[in-house]
């Protein structure tokens, strides 16, 4: 079953149990689908989950901002609806995995260059991986 599959039947599902809030994200998701497909063309599972990760960054970002603001019904709504996007992507790789990664690219790498080898490792790590996160441990081995 593709993703958008399984994002129509979870909005089916999720109306039959008046599940208001996961209802709301998927008719999100499906909605920037839309959009992304009416630019773009069909898009697959693994522009999909780029699209789910664009969405689930702009959660995360306004949660900072609710926190600052102290707004806790925002921030326990937000939580949610990360909490649902998240649920459509692969599981993250965990420090570990990252450094591996990382360490991989470095040894086969001829020109120690932070832009180039950037993008070797998000080549490899895909979906898995925030960017912020991939430039962290790539400037920590690079120093």
């Amino acid at each position: 079953m593709t993703l958008k599959e399984q994002l129509m039947e979870d909005m089916k599902n999720a109306m039959r149990a008046h599940e208001a809030l996961k209802l709301d994200v998927v008719r999100m998701i499906r909605s920037e689908i839309k959009n992304f497909e009416i630019d773009n063309g069909e898009a697959d599972d693994e522009k999909v989950q780029k699209i789910i990760k664009t969405m689930l960054k702009q959660q995360k970002d306004a949660l900072l901002d609710f926190e600052k603001a102290a707004r806790q019904d925002l921030v326990d709504e937000t939580n949610a609806k990360i909490a649902v996007f998240t649920a459509y992507l692969p599981t993250e790789l965990s420090d570990a995995e990252l450094e591996q990664v990382v360490a991989e690219v470095l040894a086969n790498a001829t020109v120690k260059d932070f832009g180039p080898l950037m993008g070797q490792v998000m080549k490899k790590v895909g979906n898995r991986a925030d960017g912020g996160r991939v430039t962290a441990f790539l400037k920590k081995a690079l120093t």
